[in-house]
């Protein structure tokens, strides 16, 4: 028993140092993204790569999501575009689903998402709602952006 209280103990006391042993560990970035009324704003071209918290708001006058996924290599907006479209499925071009936020019009959902962003990748963010079930994905009226993380 003791054996055991003593090896909690070590876990403990040298846990901390074990992370700076292998690399400084940083706070993550942050990103912040608007959404107008079929808009990002605030979606640079370029991200560091890591550890990346994305926070959202909506200052539109509808409801809006930001969905957050890794495209597929060599993929580009324009085949997303053409995917959206044509009524196809974005998971298709997108590799991972990284996350989705949610926020009501002038709202902010009440978290964020965090991300390990990979070097060299492309990022997708969209909004794939619908004003009324006849109408547009938001997407396709140009609620979108991409990144790369360098």
């Amino acid at each position: 028993m003791l054996r055991c209280r003593l090896a909690v103990a070590l876990v403990f006391v040298f846990a901390p140092s074990l992370g700076s042993a292998q690399g400084e560990s940083r706070s993550p970035a942050t990103v912040d993204i608007v959404a107008n009324d079929y808009a990002f704003v605030g979606v640079p071209q370029r991200v560091a790569a890591g550890p990346t918290l994305f926070a959202f708001v909506n200052q539109g006058k509808v409801a809006h999501e930001m969905a957050f996924g890794r495209l597929q290599p060599g993929a580009t907006i324009d085949d997303v575009l053409k995917v959206s479209k044509a009524g196809g499925r974005i998971r298709d071009i997108v590799t991972r689903l990284v996350g989705i936020l949610v926020a009501g019009p002038g709202k902010s959902p009440d978290g964020r998402i965090l991300v390990d962003l990979i070097p060299g990748e492309t990022y997708l963010v969209f909004c794939n709602f619908r004003d009324t079930p006849d109408a547009p994905p938001h997407m396709t009226l140009g609620m979108y952006a991409t990144f790369t993380a360098r």
